[in-house]
């Protein structure tokens, strides 16, 4: 057996499908208010489009670490839409990253 024909492509998780450009997903720069009590962030609105939105719930937040910078994720709940936010603490920068619902 030829030891050599490894191919990472063969795991089907690790690429995006080759459809093109995926609308929920935004990755787009928001101004966010927020409260940083201790080591943990409370975002309490977020301006999009010249659009406040106000959260209503946080419905899951996570963190993951990406080189240096440690960014945290929220879901949270905006008007009955769900949406994806998250804050990069190396650069400081907040950013809406999908329209879940």
């Amino acid at each position: 057996m030829n030891q050599n024909s490894f191919s990472p492509k063969a795991r089907w998780d690790r690429f995006e499908p080759d459809g093109g450009f995926d609308p929920d997903i935004l990755n787009e720069r928001i101004d966010v208010l927020a409260l940083f009590r201790g080591a943990r962030i409370f975002p309490r609105s977020f301006k999009w489009h010249d659009k406040q939105y106000r959260i209503e719930t946080i419905t899951y937040n996570w963190q993951e670490r990406i080189g240096q910078a440690l960014v945290s994720y929220f879901s949270v709940v905006c008007a009955g839409q769900i949406y994806q936010i998250s804050f990069n603490n190396s650069t400081f920068r907040w950013q809406l990253d999908k329209l879940i619902q």
